[in-house]
This record gives C-alpha cells, sequence and structure tokens, in this order.
C-alpha cells in the first residue's frame, strides 16, 4: 500500500481543529461561573437590605478569621509606663548643687510671702479694714481702692474726728445729732465710667457699709447718687439714677426685708464745688448713702 506524501499533515491539522473546540468550552464555562457569581453576590446584597433578618449571625467569613483575631497580640500594659518614662527622661535633672540652689530660693520666696502677708494685714487694720483671707493681689486693690477714693473725697480723719471706728477709710462720713449713719463715696470707686454696673472689686467697700447698717434695723436708708456736667441733663439723671438703684439692690440683697429704701438720681444739679477742673469732678460725682 502506498502513503501519499500529504497524509501526516492532514492528520496534525485534525488534532489541532479537535483540541480548540475544547479550550472554547472551558474558558465560555469560566466565564458564565464568574458572572453568575457576581450577579447572584449582588442579588444576595439586595435581598438582605430590603429584607433583613430578624435574627443576623455573623457571616461564614467572620467566623473563620476570628480565631485569626484572638491571636492579635494585646498592646502591652507597660506602654504607659514606657510612656511616662520617656517623658521623664526629657525632663532636665539639675545637679545637687542646683538643686539645693533651687530650694533656697524656694525658701526665700516663701519668706517674702509671708512677710508681704503680715504687712498687708498692719495695713489693712491701720486704714480701718478688716483683714480677708483672699488673694494677695484682691487685698492690694481693696487697699488700693479705699485710699484712691478717700483721696478723690478731698476729707482728712482728723485725730479728734468722733465716728465708727468700723466705717472704711474711703468714705467721707458725717454723724448727726441722732447718730444716723451717712457715708459718701466717689462714684469712681463703684462705677466704671458711664456705667451703672458695680466694679466687682467694689463690693469690699459696700460690703462694710452692710455690716454698719445692719447696727440700724427698721430705717429707711437713703440713697442719692451725683454726676457732673458730661451729658445732657435728662442722660445725668437718668445715669444716676440707675447707678442709685444698682446700689440699692446690692445692699438690700445683703440685708433683711425690713429696711425701707429712698433712692435719689440727682444728675448734675447739686454739685459740691465748680466743675472747672478734673479734681472737682470727681468730687462732684459722688453716692450718698444715709440712714434718715
Amino acid at each position: 500500500m502506498t502513503r501519499s506524501p500529504n497524509s501526516t499533515p492532514n492528520t496534525s491539522a485534525n488534532r489541532s481543529t479537535g483540541r480548540s473546540p475544547w479550550l472554547l468550552v472551558l474558558v465560555f464555562r469560566l466565564l458564565l461561573l464568574g458572572v453568575g457569581s457576581g450577579i447572584a453576590l449582588i442579588l444576595g446584597i439586595l435581598f438582605a437590605i430590603i429584607y433583613p433578618n430578624a435574627n443576623p449571625e455573623k457571616p461564614l467569613l467572620l467566623k473563620i478569621l476570628e480565631p485569626l483575631d484572638r491571636q492579635t497580640p494585646a498592646i502591652s500594659p507597660n506602654s504607659n509606663s514606657t510612656r511616662q518614662s520617656t517623658t521623664e527622661s526629657l525632663t532636665p535633672k539639675l545637679t545637687t548643687s542646683q538643686r539645693q540652689e533651687a530650694q533656697a530660693q524656694l525658701r526665700q520666696l516663701q519668706a517674702q510671702q509671708q512677710t508681704l502677708r503680715e504687712g498687708i494685714t498692719q495695713l489693712e487694720k491701720k486704714i480701718g479694714a478688716s483683714p480677708r483671707e483672699e488673694a494677695i493681689d484682691a487685698r492690694l486693690k481693696a487697699i488700693s481702692l479705699q485710699l484712691q477714693a478717700q483721696q478723690a473725697s478731698g476729707s482728712d480723719a482728723s485725730p479728734g474726728a468722733t465716728g465708727s471706728t468700723n466705717q472704711p477709710a474711703a468714705s467721707s462720713q458725717t454723724i448727726s445729732s441722732a447718730d444716723k449713719l451717712k457715708v459718701t463715696l466717689p462714684s469712681d470707686v463703684l462705677f466704671e465710667e458711664n456705667s451703672s454696673t458695680i466694679r466687682p472689686d467694689a463690693g469690699l467697700i459696700l460690703d462694710k457699709i452692710v455690716a454698719d447698717l445692719r447696727n440700724t434695723p427698721k430705717s429707711t436708708i437713703r440713697i442719692a447718687v451725683h454726676t457732673e456736667v458730661a451729658a445732657k441733663a435728662q442722660e445725668n439723671r437718668k445715669l444716676s439714677f440707675s447707678r442709685a438703684k444698682a446700689v440699692e439692690q446690692y445692699l438690700a440683697s445683703a440685708l433683711d426685708d425690713q429696711y425701707r429704701w429712698l433712692v435719689i438720681g440727682y444728675g448734675e444739679t447739686r454739685p459740691l464745688v465748680l466743675n472747672d477742673t478734673d479734681a472737682n469732678g470727681r468730687r462732684n460725682r459722688r453716692v450718698e448713702i444715709a440712714v434718715d
């Protein structure tokens, strides 16, 4: 039997043609499986969103990963101490001589502070103010206010003057024949300029007046406020009356209901001196508190 020379190429061609459909079918099935899985996943998510389970359970993937999470190393409890030790290491360390020098300076400052407190107490007694357990700055501010008020009032205390020793030096007082109390305070000590709000540090002075008013129960307390000619007459009367009401409210809140109050705002109608200088203007701006 004679073999044709073209028989071998035909056989190889037939074999290659038989393999190609099998590969195409495999690729097509894989693509179909991937697309179908993706569509099923999307439909499952939509179904879970629309119809959620009343008693949901952990997904299978989370159940598989949960043992792995337990094996994750926890944070060491010594991390805070390590951080603290790092912070302490950044703090400069003093030598023995530097530490002794700092301690000596501290003792010196403490001694100066004690000396300052004793000096403030003596000064408070000298001007007739009762010592207070407050900060040094507040006590010095109160003393300064009282001395400024005494200077603005233009009255000097004479050795033979009669009156209550408990009355603050910031007031210019007169005692009538019936031993009724009358106190005059510069408005600049109690109020800011063009304001009817009592200054916070002015309470130290008004508290001393409250202590004296408690000795005259069931009495009428007259509060009169005067201004200078710095604005229109109507504005001055309005400002003086508002200031008088502010003083009344402060005193009434600290006293009983058995007192009667008379509040007057004179404006600039009753000056003590001519308003030709700043000093005279300060004297005319005054608050009078009297027991009638």
